[in-house]
Order: structure tokens, then sequence, then C-alpha cells
């Protein structure tokens, strides 16, 4: 009987999928790059990197052993100065001027007081050796820029932030809290109270480990955006402060705990532009008041790797922030780029974001467009293309010859041609000139950070064998996003492999699926399909709330041979373990996948032709 009613259902099927097969046709991949070796250098040597579907790049790193050495002591860096900012940089500028040199630091703990940037500009065949030594940095402002430079290696350096005199964040748990009155009190955990701190942000989090997010309710604020909304900030006793608010915290509950961040994005690290053939190697990064490193400015070829971004083992159990905000985030840059073999945790916003910038077209006239952005990189010479209000692709194109900034992240700018008619108002521009896209991920143990995984908005990227354990949101997610005000996204992506990788008690804090490809217009969704050609294949999916896979948008997906495990952790839902497709997919292989434990109808869809589809290949 049973045999007889699976063999009905599979023909019930089967007469949709005929009726209703998607008339798209598969989208084409672009071509694949494949470098070819770089050419003998006697003070080079690299790595070479293999990509998505056969593609294959080089990094250039500078040779050691033929390489002039000089001494951090030199130039009067020692581990007995109350501050090496000055013998640092001549060093550095000693390495602008001399090619081909090895800058050896003596082990130890240098205190750094960073009075501007560190600048690495203009160097060449270059390697920076900390020998293990560490820098600890105490000044709110970008702690190095690396600017116009080609075969620089920095290795085996710690880097920490000074606690004592600015830490980056508290525990604090909330008592007495009278939403009525719209005040309650905040005891701090680790120090003592201070009625002058730095309210920037505050997360709930995790009440037995004080890590980002707590499970499956996470409230958050960032004050920073609206700094009224603290009335007032009076220390009540060593450890508390009564806070007096307008309202915005009055969804706080008493015994709740969260992490208030005093620093969000006020700056970064490392900034890379304009260079080619960087690499990061066996560093360690403890703590910074913003970003880890920002990647723009059509920088390419570099890598970070072997490496430790996290919160300072010798302090685990009193700090627990790392970065005020993304602790990897490319954008306009030329790609070819790899991340690999790191562990990254305890940021304040996702471990690695990457992706072109985005433009919308306020007004029109003439040949001139008011454009608001965010991450959009345009010069005088650059040419752009657009697309519609719903992202559907044209054939329109101009160069840019006048740039004008304004405020609000807004320029204008001026065409060599009249766009007045052609282009119309909130159509969404990009440039030509970048493409973060060539990338490898691999090897990285990424955990138990607020926000996301990967943002993976670029194309022709592999990433693989990667470990994501207890983050806040998605561990991965592909995205074409404008948010007005906040950010402009996400030009679409083509031909990326997402295989191998283990994904366990991911979107722990907000529910959600696991991964995620999807668009946001503003709150609305894309009609159109940016994305192609993406696989997820023999991956291992344990212990999430909602959904394995939410997919929209995408022409071309392969979803195989994965095996997922929904867990015990979080209560039964019926969507545990499914995934969910929109209404703007085409061309999906779902096929092959393990699950436990067993669930009926695995793929649910916004179409009953996409359903049909997916759903018969499971019989």
């Amino acid at each position: 009987m049973l045999i007889k009613i699976i063999a009905i259902f599979s023909a019930f099927i089967m007469i949709f999928v005929n009726l209703f097969t998607s008339e798209t046709p598969k989208a084409e991949s672009g071509d694949i790059m494949i470098e070819e070796k770089p050419a003998a250098n006697a003070l080079h040597t690299y790595d070479e990197l293999n990509g998505a579907a056969g593609s294959k790049f080089y990094i250039e790193r500078p040779k050691e052993d033929a390489l002039n050495t000089v001494n951090g002591s030199d130039f009067g860096m020692s581990a007995g100065n109350d501050d090496n900012y000055e013998a640092f940089k001549a060093a550095l500028d000693y390495c602008r001027t001399h090619s081909g040199t090895q800058l050896k630091l003596e082990n130890g703990i240098y205190n750094v007081k960073n009075k501007a940037t560190l600048e690495l500009k203009d160097f060449k065949d270059i390697l920076i050796d900390g020998c293990g030594a560490s820098l600890v940095f105490s000044n709110v402002v970008s702690g190095f820029s690396v600017s116009g430079c080609d075969c620089v290696e920095i290795r085996n350096l710690k880097f920490d932030w000074d606690w004592d005199s600015k830490p980056l964040s508290d525990i604090v748990t909330v008592t007495n809290a009278n939403p009525g009155n719209k005040e309650l009190d905040l005891i701090f955990r680790d120090r003592e109270a201070d009625e002058n701190t730095i309210f920037a942000a505050i997360t709930q989090c995790d009440p037995e480990t004080f890590t980002y997010g707590a499970k499956r309710g996470t409230r958050e604020d960032y004050i920073y955006q609206h700094p009224e909304c603290i009335v007032s900030a009076a220390k009540t006793d060593k450890n508390t402060l009564h806070i007096r608010h307008n309202g915005s915290f009055s969804d706080l509950k008493n015994g709740e705990v969260y992490i208030l961040r005093h620093y969000v994005y006020d700056t970064a690290f490392m900034g890379i532009s304009a260079s080619r053939n960087i690499t990061v190697n066996g560093i360690s990064l403890y703590g910074y008041p913003g970003s880890g490193f920002i990647v723009n400015g059509k920088a390419s070829h570099f890598q970070i790797i072997n490496s430790y971004i996290g919160i300072n083992p010798e302090y685990k159990d009193t700090r627990h922030t790392s970065l005020g905000a993304d602790a990897i985030h490319i954008v306009n840059t030329d790609g070819c780029f790899n991340i690999e073999n790191n562990d990254i945790s305890g940021q304040g916003d996702d471990a690695l974001n990457v992706h072109d910038g985005l433009g919308c077209a306020d007004e029109i006239i003439a040949n001139k467009i008011k454009l608001t952005a965010s991450a959009f990189l345009v010069e005088v010479g650059d040419t752009l293309g657009f697309r519609d209000q719903k992202f559907n692709e044209t054939d329109i194109t101009a160069t840019v010859i006048a740039k004008e900034q304004l405020p609000g992240n807004c320029c204008l700018l001026t065409f060599d041609k009249d766009l007045e008619g052609i282009v119309g108002k909130d159509y969404i521009a990009f440039s030509l000139e970048y493409d973060s896209g060539n990338y490898t991920i691999r090897n990285n143990y990424i955990h138990e950070n607020r926000a996301r995984g990967f943002l993976l908005q670029s194309s022709n990227g592999l990433c693989e064998n990667n470990t994501f354990y207890k983050l806040d949101m998605q561990a991965i997610k592909v995205v074409m996003d404008i948010s007005r005000g906040l950010w402009y996204e996400g030009t679409g992506v083509d031909r990326l492999v997402i295989r191998n990788n283990k994904f366990e008690l991911c979107t722990y804090a907000r529910g959600g699926e696991v991964i995620t490809i999807d668009t946001n217009l503003d709150g609305k969704t894309a009609v159109s399909q940016p994305f192609t050609n993406i696989e997820i294949t023999d991956n291992t999916f344990v212990d999430f709330p909602q959904y394995v896979l939410k997919a929209n948008n995408i022409n071309g997906l392969v979803f195989k041979n994965n095996t997922i495990n929904t867990g015990s952790t979080f209560e039964r839902e019926f969507i545990r373990g499914k995934s969910l497709f929109g209404q703007y997919c085409s061309n999906i292989t779902f096929e092959n996948n393990d699950y436990t434990p067993n669930i009926k109808q695995i793929a649910k869809a916004e179409k009953i032709r996409t359903w049909a589809e997916i759903n018969s290949q499971l019989l």
C-alpha cells in the first residue's frame, strides 16, 4: 500500500514537472581566470592559488634569504620604551626608500602610542618579521595604511589594544528595569562603572560564555546612531550605572546580560589600497576599536593567512570583544585574494564581507546625476553601468567626466552623454572599473561573533573546508543589498562554489537560515536573477533553528550531497532543516542530501513550478 501511495505521489509530481518546467535557459558563466606564472625574480617567491572551476592566480612574496636585514633596534625600538611610535615610523620610512629589505623586531612587548596612521607607502620587496613581538596600541586612529606597495609581507607579529586606558567593551547585567519610568541599572562585571563611558552599541550575549548572541533572542541597540536615547548615566555604586533613557531600552529585561561596546566603526586596524602582492601571515590581532582589515581602491593579489583575529587568550575571562566591527572587509578591488587557515572570532560584525559598491540615482538632469551611496568608489574617467529600479540589466553605460562630492554620502556626477530620459530615478549604478572576484577562502575557523560569517557578494569564488560555529546570524550570505541610508553593496554573483564546510549552531541568536541567497532593494525583492551558477555541495549542517537554505533571484543552483542534522539545541519547528525557494528561482538541482531526522517535503517554494521541479528530484 505504501509503495502504491509513493508511486501515485511520484506520478503527480512528475505531471507538474512536465506542465511547469522552467523555460528560463541556464545562465552561462564568464571566462575562467588562468594567470601565467610570474616571471623569474631573484627577490620573489610566489603562492599558487587554485580556485573555482580550475581558475588560477598567483600572489608573489618577498624571498627572505635575498633581502638585506635591518633591526627595529637600529631605529630605537625597545620593549623598555614608553612609546615606540616614532622609532617604528622611522623604521618604516627606511623601508620606503630601501627596496629589498627585511625589517626584524626582537621579541618583546612594545607600546605604540599611535599619534597618526603608520604608513607603508610605496614599499617594494619588503618583509616585516615581528619574530613574535607584540605591539600595543592606545589611540583611536587607523593603525596602518598600505598603499602603492608591491610584494610586501607582514608576519609573526602580535597586535593588542590598551584595555586599561580605553576598554573596547564591557559585560553588563540589567537590573531594576522600569519601562514605565524609562530607567534601568547596568551592573558592570569586570571593572568599575564609569559615568563617562562611551555608549556605542549594546548587544545581548550568552550569559554563560559571554559571547555574542543569546539563544534565539538577541536584543540590540546601535546607540551611536541616536545618542539622545540615553538621557543620563549616574554611578550609584562601584559597579553600577543608573540609566535614564527615552524608551529605547524598554525591552531590556532584568537578568539579561549584554556586551556594551564603546567603539563600533570608529577606525580600522589596517587599510590596504592601490597595492598588489600583499601577504599578512601568522599575525595575531587581539583588539582594535573598529574593523580589522579594509581592502579597497583597486588592490589585488593579497592574502591573510595563518592568522588569529580574536580575544587575547591571556585575558579570555575579562575581555569579550576583539574588534568593534568587521574582521575583513573587501570592497572595490581587483580581486585575486586568499583567506586561509585563520581563526576569527569575537568581533562586533561580520567575519568577512566581499563586494563592490552600488549607488542609487536620486536626480537626473541632462548629463548630470545626483547619486547616493556608502561604499561606491568612482573617479573621473571611470565608466559606470546601470540597472533599473528592480535590478534588471540594461545596456546603459556612461563615462564620468566630472565629480562633485556632496553632503550625506552623495555626489554629483557629470557624464559624457545626456542620460535624462534614459536613466530613471532609483536606477542603480555600478562601476565597470572594479571586480572583487576570483578568490579562495579555505580552512578557516569562524566562531562566536556578532552578525554573519561570510558575505560573499562577488563572483568566481571558492569557499571550502571552513568551520562555522555558534554564529549570531547566517554563516554565509550571498546578497545584493540596498538599505537606504546604511549600505549599498553587491553587484551580483556568478560561479561560486561552497563545499566541504561544517556549519554548527549557526543563526544561534537570530534564527533564520544557515545560508541565504537573496536580494534587498530597500525592503523589496528584485525581480531579476543577479545570482548564477552557485554550487553548495558536500557540506555538513549541524544543530540550527530553522531553514538550512533560503534562495531567491538565482538561475542555476546545485544543492547536493550535503548532510543535514537539525540537532537538539533548538525546539522543534515545522521548517527546521527544510530549504525555501523564492519566486525568482530557476534551474535548481537538489539531490542526494542526507537528513537526520528524516523530514517530508524537504523543499518549500513560492511557485508551484519550482516546488515541483525540486521535490521531484527527491523521489
